[in-house]
């Protein structure tokens, strides 16, 4: 019993495996039937046609990797964050730009720092401590002053920043001392309610005295000056080239300005996004770098009445919105991707037109190698007319040497050449209805093909032979024909033969034409030549036997003259003669039959 049980385990086991096999198989092959000794028919148009089809992938595939190795086009993807509490940006001078400068409202630099005015950069951290055991947030604002100096040459170092102010006038412009700056690096940082908040503060006040300081010009004097004048600052950007395949941007160099008066205070909030660009470069797996900037976001001024502190106040500060940007570029497997889906559409749409076509080709060239053709009866009796024609020149004796030279001339019909060249298109013209007459018997044929192919009809053809063996064998004949042994494989001389007609299919096809008969004019031109030459050659044996007949009978003739001595022979034979006159003439309509026969061997 157990045996039993694990003999169905295993069988089941197996079958689980085999039909596993079966059906993860994607490399499995059905078998095919073959097209005129073909694996599929083919044919001329469609092969032009998927000449152009590949000649299109190739020029796409040709611009894509173009596009690929010179890094264009790439596919961005943006957005935008909210942002709290951000890392440290660090304002260098080969990254970040400041210079300030003042100048009188006609835009003639105000000379007199610490005389007429206050100039003070500084750098503010603003800190939140929360004390974990009252919960009360205790800020802290500390800003430490940033050491100036009047510009020159020496402060800038990068090129666009020696090209630009190469035409700036230095005698008022103030810029960060380099030494402090390479060892003190600007910092932005956070939002206003970050734990961590710092940013830049730039202040411009009236010249006072105190008791620290004493080098102001007299109030009246400061009075004039700074009545009505124009702030300037000296700033880097950024402007956003995702084109381009390096650097996601180029850094550039603004001047803005705005007016101040003694009558007013005016507070200026200058505000910096975060760029974040992330580019993959990878032509088949992902390399990817970051590149940060800083782009300039707002600008906004507000205005008060003079508050006798300071008649400009700007801050420098990150903006609360962060920009991401993923830029990608076209990888080698996303373009064969897209080859593959254009090729596809291509053979979609083509084959759309092009099927029905090659369709009725292939079934054209079936019905050429299965049936015969039946000419047009108007064709048929012009040919029989122009056979009677030639029968009858040719029992004139005069046209008999026109005959033989056309017979002994070395020149060839030239027209194998235009059937070659006009069968495609009187095909073409042939299935799509043109010629009416060939066009209907087509339609037959391929109405019998397709009803031959029909598995329902295979399938009783089957069956009938079944019935047939059962009807001619016995039941013994049909057990030996079940266990009769496999042919075995051998090749012989006839194999071969068979097999070189084998991979001749071309010649095969123009042997068995469905319309070779009478598809040309060269066709029918050969058709009669080859029937004079025939008519012409049995005309010339018929009278060389016809001589000899008549040389040998009279040879006879003398011959039983001499040898009969008696007048009652002589005279029964030529009784005989008269009396049976057709007796050459049947003689000679067998030697007659005799040469046609040995002319139809010879050809």
């Amino acid at each position: 019993m157990s045996k039993m049980i694990i003999k169905k385990f295993s069988t089941t086991l197996s079958r689980i495996k085999n039909e596993t096999i079966h059906q993860l198989d994607i490399f499995g092959q059905l078998p095919s039937f073959t097209v005129l000794n073909k694996s599929k028919y083919t044919s001329n148009f469609g092969f032009f046609m998927s000449l152009i089809i590949g000649c299109l992938a190739l020029y796409y595939l040709n611009s894509e990797i173009a596009s690929m190795i010179l890094k264009q086009k790439p596919s961005i993807y943006q957005s935008e964050n909210k942002v709290i509490e951000t890392e440290e940006y660090s304002l260098k001078n080969s990254n970040f730009t400041l210079a300030v400068s003042i100048a009188s409202q006609f835009s003639q630099p105000i000379n007199g720092i610490n005389k007429y005015y206050h100039l003070n950069i500084s750098q503010c951290v603003r800190q939140r401590i929360k004390d974990e055991l009252t919960g009360n947030t205790t800020v802290l604002l500390d800003c430490q002053e940033i050491p100036i100096e009047t510009c020159d040459m020496s402060h800038f170092t990068t090129e666009l920043q020696q090209q630009y102010f190469s035409t700036i006038r230095f005698g008022t412009v103030q810029c960060i001392k380099r030494d402090y700056l390479e060892m003190n690096p600007l910092i932005l940082q956070g939002q206003f309610n970050a734990r961590i908040y710092k940013y830049l503060l730039i202040q411009f006040a009236p010249c006072t005295n105190s008791t620290s300081f004493q080098g102001c010009a007299p109030q009246e004097e400061i009075n004039k000056i700074l009545e009505a004048g124009q702030y300037n600052v000296y700033k880097s950007d950024y402007l956003t080239q995702l084109e381009h395949s390096g650097l996601p941007y180029e850094q550039i160099i603004t001047n803005e300005f705005t007016s101040f008066s003694l009558s007013t205070s005016k507070t200026i909030v200058h505000s910096y996004r975060i760029m974040q660009t992330q580019t993959d470069q990878g032509l088949i797996w992902e390399e990817s770098y970051m590149n940060t900037n800083l782009q300039q976001q707002e600008w906004r001024e507000v205005s008060d009445f003079f508050n006798h502190q300071y008649l400009v106040c700007h801050y420098i500060k990150l903006d609360f919105k962060q920009t991401s940007i993923k830029r990608t570029y076209i990888k080698l497997q996303t373009i064969l991707a897209k080859i593959g889906g254009i090729l596809q559409i291509l053979i979609m749409i083509v084959g759309i037109f092009l099927k029905p076509l090659i369709e009725n080709l292939m079934k054209f060239e079936i019905a050429s190698s299965l049936y015969s053709y039946q000419e047009e009866q108007a064709e048929q009796q012009h040919i029989s007319g122009q056979i009677i024609s030639i029968e009858r020149d040719l029992q004139s004796p005069s046209n008999l040497s026109k005959f033989s030279n056309f017979y002994s001339s070395d020149e060839k019909p030239p027209f194998k050449k235009q059937i070659v060249q006009t069968s495609c298109f009187k095909t073409f013209l042939i299935i799509i209805g043109f010629n009416k007459f060939k066009h209907q018997q087509f339609c037959i044929a391929k109405k019998k093909i397709i009803k031959n192919l029909d598995i329902v009809t295979i399938l009783k053809k089957l069956q009938d032979l079944d019935t047939i063996k059962k009807i001619l064998f016995t039941q013994e004949q049909l057990e030996q024909l079940k266990r009769r042994p496999k042919p075995k494989l051998k090749k012989n001389k006839q194999d071969s033969i068979i097999e070189k007609n084998l991979n001749q299919p071309d010649q095969v096809q123009i042997r068995s034409n469905f319309f070779s008969q009478q598809l040309t004019e060269g066709s029918q031109s050969n058709l009669f030549k080859n029937y004079i030459e025939n008519q012409f050659l049995q005309h010339v044996h018929n009278s060389n036997q016809l001589q000899q007949h008549a040389k040998t009978a009279e040879d006879q003739q003398s011959g039983q003259n001499n040898i009969l001595q008696s007048s009652q022979h002589l005279s029964n034979f030529n009784s005989k003669k008269s009396h049976d006159p057709e007796a050459p003439h049947l003689q000679f309509q067998q030697l007659e039959k005799k040469s046609d026969i040995e002319i139809c061997i010879e050809q």
